[in-house]
């Protein structure tokens, strides 16, 4: 398998257990104290195919001692009481070899998984994530000039975080023009709706190298890109930006999904709301 290929989107992630990993060749070679396995994965719910990577922290972390592993990992859907055994994709990386576990089912939203490494002795690390729901976000008004609020919900939503950016195109300037990072929670009202409310005029005004006078008429394609990704609950963290790659990330285990929002706005020339209580009184000719 080409190394390109177990490259996959996350904000793109992984799984340390017990202690802080690195992902270079310093990562303390014997660790009989604090673990097992470091385990490192996310489980994308856009695609078909993820990665699972194990590491043996009572092996050495050189090339000969990492040829092999004694591990076989399992992941199972709590709801369904579907499990799988999977595959190890072993590859050479930076000195040693990485093992990746090719996971190939389908991952359903707003579902509990299981994930087990087992040692042949019967030593284990056990590992749970709760899926994101995957709601179809709803935007409204839409097609309003730059100074009508818009509402973004997400409904429903359980656990975990919407992380997102706001992109459009504006003139004289590399396009996208990236406005964030946001990040909303429901902790409040877990199940229920999540809104996020912004005013384009607001977001315009924020635009770099502009002194805060872009427009809404400064936009070279007349919408917003709500530009998000979904986390399971405490996942967010190093995902918003790049790529995830499973042989140099290193985060934790976890569960998210990415897509885009697009809200078509009106860009004509408006009066701003408060313009006409400044024109200047015209007077009385009678």
């Amino acid at each position: 398998m080409q190394k390109s290929s177990l490259q996959i989107f996350f904000f793109s992630g992984l799984l340390f257990i017990s202690f802080f990993l690195s992902c270079d060749n310093t990562l303390k070679p014997i660790d009989t104290d604090f673990g097992i396995y470091a385990v490192y994965g996310a489980l994308d719910l856009n695609k078909e195919t993820n990665f699972i990577r194990v590491r043996d922290l009572n092996q050495p972390f050189t090339e000969d001692a990492t040829r092999e592993i004694d591990a076989e990992v399992t992941l199972e859907n709590l709801e369904s009481g579907f499990s799988e055994v999977f595959q190890d994709r072993r590859e050479f990386f930076q000195g040693v070899y990485q093992h990746n576990f090719e996971v190939e089912q389908i991952i359903e939203p707003n579902t509990e998984y299981r994930l087990t490494v087992t040692r042949s002795d019967g030593a284990s690390v056990v590992l749970n994530t709760n899926t994101p729901s995957k709601p179809e976000p709803l935007a409204e008004p839409l097609n309003q000039d730059c100074y009508t609020p818009i509402d973004i919900t997400f409904d429903p939503v359980y656990s975990g975080s919407i992380v997102f950016f706001i992109e459009y195109v504006a003139a004289e300037l590399p396009p996208p023009v990236r406005q964030g990072r946001y990040i909303i929670q429901n902790e409040d009202n877990p199940g229920g709706a999540l809104v996020y409310t912004f005013t384009p005029v607001d977001i315009m005004k924020l635009t770099p190298q502009t002194g805060g006078k872009y427009r809404c008429t400064d936009l070279l394609v007349p919408e917003f890109n709500i530009v998000y990704r979904h986390f399971s609950e405490g996942f967010y963290e190093k995902f918003v930006e790049g790529r995830f790659n499973v042989l140099e990330s290193t985060q934790r285990f976890g569960s998210f999904y990415a897509d885009t929002l697009t809200i078509p706005i009106d860009d004509s020339r408006v009066c701003p709301p408060d313009c006409l209580t400044k024109q200047p009184k015209k007077e009385d000719n009678e």
